[in-house]
């Protein structure tokens, strides 16, 4: 066996693609030693600066590219050396076919080694040590000559180009077949193989014999060609003949060894989005196929993070808790619940409960539209919130931000859905302070904050108190600051009962005021105050029941829900004091004796009073009607 050759390492960057000549000479002086050239190991540096499209994975694949092209280059040079003249390539002309070519030539360079790299969001700086076959090189780069620079692989490409454009049959599918087992996945100038395995996935004629060439390529094919590979193969066999089989399943296991961790994602998302969708699933659509049953994917995600737990699952190996994190996210789209489950199951091993929140948050909100799994939606996402509140340190804004939507789609729904008011009210109350801190940190005016910290009684508010927010509305503010104070005196509730002296005595001014849009959001605010909060005062009785006959239509609303909310704290003073009123509150008193809650004192009062005219008359009936009615 050759003894390899070591030379010292060399800092390539954009701009200084070749070796200097003190270099070159050397390396001339290694290869007339031995007339079969021995295999070299040498160390090289690279800095690749990223584009803004660029990732960490895109740059870190480009860096090492890049570096390889240049290594070949550089030997490559050497290697042509030995070349008649008429065989050689100029040093612009051999680069280009380098890069034309990368694939063909990378398969001289036998093994790398990465030795160092950094990234800093710009640039990625990679140190690796490369072993090169000279011979191998030499092979190539003849062969490349000798066909005038084009690629040998480029006639099978086209070969089994012109069978892909075939129309669909089962001689189409033997011919692919054919040629796939003639060459392995793991050789690069085959990429064809992709494109065969994407026809024969798709197509409903059988392909004999191509299963099982598929899982024996897994064994023999390359680390880095496995992230592509592995999702290919997971689709053929889910949607072919029943899903994977145990048989397989042990085998691509063994695999996932070998695969580079940060390359599993795609896996896991085909055998999630593949895979039978989950019973709880309420979205609309199904899959072409669904061979596969979710049971089937439950059990081998099982599988995959027991492997886990014993080291078995990536290179680097993952443990079992980010693995859970990673089939967690892919599982979201199509198997929520079986995520779900994996979350109440491991979560005490996930290295960052940060991760899987959207994918937790996304399924409990769904579930609450629509019937479904809501017992483990509820279970997990309960489970979630304490993980979060046992946090010591701040969320990340993606966390605090999928809570924060979350919150306000409970309570856009609020209103008309019960059911969902009482779990915004359950959810903030058993946790304030960590919805303080979400909602405190998020992007929004400061009237809308005060106003979730105030209905909800958040620690640490800086909105005003009752009494001071009922003081500031006889200051000289513009009408927008006015009215902000106006809804936090709503947005307190009962425990705005502390202003009430102040609220009355600002409605009785502003019912005396010009109208205005500022002045009828005002009262509308005031009024809905004082039934917040039961006014038993006479005085602010009396103002509810002025109110009712306001030309502005809002306002009647209000001071009707406002006397209604009273109840019989005011309804005696109403049937006792109507004559007193003008026709026009005469009537809507009735409206709204009618839908307070049922009595047998207001029917019989209904019975007794004056019908002066026919608005009355109607106002009578309908009241009558909706007490009788509960009655």
């Amino acid at each position: 066996m050759a003894k390899a050759l070591s030379i010292m390492p060399v800092a390539y960057s954009a701009k200084q693609p070749y070796l200097q000549l003190l270099l070159a000479l050397i390396i001339c002086t290694i290869f007339s030693q031995s007339a079969s050239a021995e295999s070299m190991t040498m160390v090289r540096e690279y800095t690749y600066n990223a584009s803004e499209n660029d990732s960490k994975v895109s740059a870190r694949k480009a860096a090492l590219q890049q570096l390889q092209v240049l290594l070949i280059e550089e030997v490559g040079v050497q290697v042509q050396s030995s070349f008649s003249n008429t065989e050689t390539l100029d040093k612009e002309e051999f680069s280009r076919t380098v890069q034309a070519n990368y694939q063909t030539f990378a398969s001289a360079l036998t093994k790398t080694k990465i030795l160092e790299e950094k990234w800093d969001g710009e640039n990625f700086y990679l140190k690796a040590e490369i072993e090169v076959d000279p011979d191998g090189l030499s092979t190539q780069i003849a062969t490349i000559i000798g066909s005038g620079g084009k690629n040998p692989c480029d006639a099978v490409r086209e070969q089994v180009k012109i069978t892909l454009q075939k129309a669909p049959s089962p001689d189409k599918n033997a011919e692919l077949v054919a040629f796939a087992l003639k060459a392995p996945f793991d050789n690069d100038c085959n990429d064809w193989q992709y494109n065969v395995l994407y026809s024969l996935t798709q197509s409903r004629y059988p392909a004999t014999g191509y299963r099982d060439y598929l899982f024996v390529q897994l064994a023999q094919i390359a680390p880095h060609n496995l992230s592509e590979y592995l999702p290919g193969i997971a689709k053929y066999a889910i949607t072919k003949d029943n899903g994977i089989t145990p048989t397989e399943w042990e085998t691509m296991l063994s695999s996932l060894q070998r695969l580079p961790e940060d390359r599993l994602q795609p896996l896991l998302s085909a055998l999630s989005n593949y895979s039978d969708k989950s019973p709880d699933d309420t979205r609309s659509g199904k899959p072409s196929y669904q061979p596969q049953t979710a049971l089937q994917l439950k059990n081998q995600l099982q599988s995959l993070i027991q492997a886990a737990e014993k080291g078995k699952v990536g290179n680097p190996a993952l443990s079992a808790g980010e693995l859970t994190a990673r089939i967690i996210k892919a599982s979201a789209y199509r198997q929520p619940a079986i995520g779900a489950e994996l979350f109440q199951q491991y979560s005490g091993e996930l290295p960052d409960i940060n991760d899987i929140v959207k994918p937790i948050t996304d399924f409990y909100k769904n579930q609450l539209k629509a019937a479904g799994n809501q017992e483990l939606a509820s279970n997990s996402f309960n489970l979630l919130l304490e993980k979060l509140n046992e946090q010591k340190d701040t969320l990340n804004d993606n966390t605090a931000k999928t809570m924060y939507y979350l919150l306000t789609t409970l309570e856009r729904n609020a209103e008309e859905n019960q059911q969902q008011a009482a779990l915004i009210e359950n959810i903030l109350g058993r946790y304030p302070k960590l919805f303080a801190q979400i909602i405190k940190g998020q992007r929004i005016n400061e009237v809308q904050k005060n106003l979730w910290f105030i209905r909800y009684n958040l620690p640490d508010s800086e909105a005003c108190t009752p009494r001071e927010c009922a003081d500031r509305l006889f200051g000289d503010g513009n009408a927008m600051e006015l009215n902000a104070y106006g809804e936090y005196l709503v947005a307190y509730g009962t425990r705005a009962a502390a202003a009430e002296d102040l609220v009355i005595r600002k409605l009785e001014r502003v019912r005396v005021q010009a109208s205005g849009p500022y002045r009828t959001t005002m009262k509308r605010h005031l009024i809905t105050v004082l039934g917040n909060i039961r006014t038993q005062d006479l005085r602010a009785q009396e103002l509810l029941i002025e109110s009712l006959g306001d030309l502005d239509h809002k306002i009647p609303e209000e001071a009707q829900n406002a006397l209604i909310k009273l109840g019989r704290g005011v309804q005696e003073k109403m049937m006792s004091m109507i004559s007193t009123y003008e026709p026009l509150v005469q009537r809507r008193m009735v409206e709204t004796l009618g839908k307070m809650q049922p009595d047998t004192d207001i029917v019989n009062f209904l019975k007794r009073i004056p019908q002066n005219d026919q608005y009355m008359r109607f106002a009578v009936e309908d009241a009558l009607r909706d007490q009788q009615r509960a009655l």
